[in-house]
């Protein structure tokens, strides 16, 4: 594969060895040897089962029309590695992926033996070593999984947000909502502001009780502020501000609920002295972007990737496409570790038919395997193994006045959308005129 020809990639993806392991510990040590870096900025930490990205994304592209010099770590990326890390929109450069590599090796050689840093520790502390260097003036840092025992929240923030709370990553997260709702909450800091989006009652109950333990301010979605309407056109209601006639740059209803979200952490940062004007509100709503999110990469065919993975993400994406009015050929790549069932009996009902596949991931589950899944459903399916051949099964038998829909996993999304970039379209099939 292409990361292997880059010594710093090459390293990093080496440390996908060490696995998952929850704890603070080693990112505390690696960063304290760093100098703490991430306490010389502002920070807005962000988590959620399904939404923190395109939240994140949303502050952040606020944050930069106000004149604020902001970073934004996000995963996993979708076609390379420097998505993660951005300074005021601009990836970080491959010279300075390799400077920041070497910076973080070079301290991890004076932490103790036998606890060697995992894949995300190390470029967690890669991007907030980043920021300092880049003399950010805020960060947006969305969380890896969960919260409590994520490597981001080694930080303070000065805003906490936590999107929505549904089940995924149970494994680590708990079987429960109020269980992962406890995790989440994790990133709640004492005296800090949180700002929570739509939570049913059960899992909101355990946020609220961590909120009040460390007495940190809570406004809540519905009750504190709201948002309504739809992308093209929504108003929100904030704790002290009414916007009206706003436009979002991001496609589906679900995320005027991700934008409401991000307008009230606008609104604690400017209480708290950040000078954020309407004006940057209202352009920073209307160019916010996060690829692979109800990405519409064509209009005929229509062609959308979305990179739901689990039976609330696949729900949210159902809705949408029915919004819209559109039944398309569905590709559908899926770890195999996920709700696959749970995440079927979600999207299943809003598509024609499925071309199963799968995405350079050793955890995917294989085609034939959920080609048959899909027919226990009572629905038509057909296997192919890379995600390439998927596409253009699909794009074949939706035709040119028909409809695609990449999902299942930000892996399946990422490869098609870079196979769709680089191909233009061309090679294709079925002629696709780029929207």
């Amino acid at each position: 594969m292409r990361r292997q020809q880059d010594p710093a990639l090459r390293f990093l993806y080496g440390l996908e060895k060490h696995g998952i392991r929850p704890g603070l510990g080693r990112t505390r040590k690696i960063v304290s040897l760093l100098g703490d870096p991430q306490k010389g900025y502002t920070i807005v930490h962000v988590a959620g089962t399904n939404g923190k990205g395109s939240t994140s994304a949303i502050i952040a592209s606020v944050l930069q029309e106000a004149g604020l010099r902001t970073g934004l770590y996000t995963s996993p990326h979708l076609e390379k590695f420097n998505e993660r890390i951005r300074v005021s929109g601009k990836m970080i450069t491959g010279p300075e992926v390799a400077s920041a590599v070497k910076t973080v090796r070079a301290a991890s050689r004076k932490m103790p033996r036998g606890a060697p840093l995992t894949f995300f520790e190390f470029t967690t502390a890669m991007a907030f070593l980043h920021f300092m260097r880049k003399k950010a003036d805020i960060a947006v840092i969305e969380t890896g999984m969960g919260g409590r025992f994520d490597a981001t929240n080694v930080v303070t923030p000065g805003v906490s947000v936590i999107t929505n709370v549904s089940i995924d990553h149970a494994r680590f997260l708990g079987r429960t909502v109020k269980e992962i709702a406890f995790e989440k909450a994790g990133i709640i800091k004492p005296g800090r502001p949180v700002v929570v989006g739509e939570v049913e009652k059960g899992p909101l109950s355990v946020i609220r009780k961590r909120a009040r333990d460390l007495s940190s301010p809570l406004y809540e979605n519905g009750s504190d502020f709201s948002a309504s309407g739809d992308p093209r056109s929504f108003d929100y209601q904030g704790m002290s501000c009414r916007l009206e006639g706003l436009k979002l740059g991001l496609m589906g209803r679900h995320q005027v609920n991700n934008a409401a979200c991000a307008l009230a952490a606008i609104e604690v940062l400017k209480g708290n002295g950040f000078e954020i004007p309407v004006r940057a509100i209202r352009n920073g709503l209307k160019k916010a972007a996060w690829p692979g999110r109800f990405e519409v990469l064509s209009k005929r065919p229509f062609v959308v990737l979305d990179g739901a993975h689990n039976p609330a993400g696949a729900r949210t994406l159902a809705l949408a496409l029915e919004s819209l009015g559109k039944r398309p050929v569905l590709v559908l790549g899926v770890m195999a570790d996920k709700d696959i069932d749970g995440f079927m009996k979600e999207i299943l009902p809003s598509c024609s038919m499925v071309v199963a596949t799968r995405p350079e991931n050793a955890r995917s589950e294989s085609p034939m395997a959920l080609s048959g899944r899909v027919g226990r459903f009572g629905k038509e399916a057909v296997a192919r193994e890379s995600v390439k051949e998927a596409l253009n099964e699909a794009l074949l038998r939706a035709g040119p006045q028909g409809a695609v829909c990449v999902t299942g996993s930000l892996f399946t999304v990422g490869e098609a959308r870079g196979y769709l970039r680089r191909a233009n379209f061309k090679n294709c099939k079925t002629k696709i005129r780029p929207s």
